[in-house]
């Protein structure tokens, strides 16, 4: 952006105010980039990871310079969640000098914008600096659309009507459209939303050839509120994202769990009718939490709960989904599951979480082998 703008100030600028606006730009972005940190110069102070995978592991280096004559320690590092890892305490940047700091991000499992960032505090008392990354965590199709309260484009569908709005304020339409597009360039049809056809805008499913992207509407009025979906589930034809999720926020979809859920929702993606499906839920900053059970709360399906692996940051649950009854043709599955675990302080407590899948009917058994006849028979 600095670039940018001194570009283009620098192609207009001849008088003597146009260069003292650069001057006063240049300093401010500076000042910006060190934090009002005077010693230290960081390089870049935010990076843009573009689209992630879930359950991805990044990396990314920021290189911070010493602009005194003294040797400078990182005293501490602060991480804002147990996702961040970054090796910098106690790490010294020599005079004039600088050093790299690697700043991992371990990607969660379920999709939308991510971010990432530790505060570093120095041994000259100068104002701390916090390193930041920020990325969108995708399948290999995403969905998003314009939320027209924060007026810009968003993986979330807003439809929720702040009770504190003011009355100058529209409430968000219930009505919109979002756009589906595939991340690898690979044409794809969107088959269902919900389970049903979608309404796509500008394109005809019978005669169309496959697209990169669609623009398709979305329409929640009439919905009652114990229907009203947590998630639209967007099912596909790319191999490698046959069902996605699209949150939908909504005074009747509000999530308050009472376990320290990592994700809300788990895609099982092919969930084949009696087929064991293996999956794991994590469990942040849930050191001395023990998960007791799991329940389905729609016979459709059965998860079960196997075991539990803890470890400094969290505790990742192992689970096993199994599709109990489909019809003759796959289905669209969203249902929800209730976890229960002890605190640490021994209180039980519960939480709803949601998985959603493609569910096939059980496959077909081989077809029964004659013997053939003995010869001479």
């Amino acid at each position: 952006m600095l670039r940018t703008v001194v570009g283009a100030l620098l192609r207009g600028a001849t008088s003597a105010g146009s260069w003292a606006a650069l001057a006063c730009l240049c300093l401010s972005q500076v000042a910006w980039a060190q934090g009002t940190n005077t010693s230290i110069l960081v390089d870049p102070p935010f990076i843009t990871l573009g689209l992630m995978q879930p359950r991805d592991t990044v990396t990314r280096s920021f290189r911070l310079s010493n602009l005194t004559d003294n040797p400078i320690t990182i005293t501490s590092v602060v991480p804002t969640c147990t996702c961040t890892t970054v090796d910098a305490s106690g790490k010294v940047i020599p005079p004039k000098g600088s050093i790299e700091i690697p700043l991992t991000m371990k990607v969660a499992a379920s999709t939308g914008v991510k971010s990432a960032a530790v505060t570093l505090t120095f041994s000259d008392r100068s104002a701390p600096i916090t390193l930041q990354m920020q990325g969108e965590i995708a399948y290999a199709v995403r969905s998003n659309c314009v939320d027209v309260i924060e007026n810009k484009r968003v993986p979330y569908i807003n439809v929720f009507d702040d009770p504190q709005r003011s009355p100058s304020v529209a409430p968000p339409p219930l009505v919109g459209e979002m756009k589906v597009s595939c991340t690898d360039g690979r044409p794809f049809r969107v088959l269902s939303v919900m389970g049903k056809p979608p309404q796509f805008i500008g394109w005809d499913a019978a005669s169309g050839e496959p697209l990169t992207a669609y623009d398709i509407a979305y329409d929640f009025q009439g919905i009652p509120c114990e229907r009203m979906p947590p998630y639209l589930i967007i099912e596909t034809d790319h191999p490698l994202a046959p069902v996605i999720d699209m949150r939908v926020r909504h005074a009747c979809t509000k999530i308050a769990p009472q376990l320290p859920f990592a994700e809300y929702r788990a895609n099982l993606g092919l969930l084949r009718v009696g087929v064991p499906m293996p999956f794991e839920f994590e469990l942040k900053r849930a050191q001395g939490w023990t998960v007791t059970g799991v329940q389905s709360k729609d016979p459709r399906v059965e998860v079960k709960f196997v075991g539990q692996r803890s470890d400094s940051e969290g505790a990742m649950v192992s689970l096993v989904a199994t599709a109990t009854a489909a019809s003759g043709a796959a289905e669209i599955l969203l249902a929800p599951v209730t976890m229960t675990a002890r605190d640490p302080s021994g209180n039980v407590r519960t939480s709803d979480f949601w998985v959603y899948a493609k569910v096939l009917p059980a496959a077909a058994p081989p077809p029964t082998q004659v013997p053939p006849p003995k010869p001479g028979s």
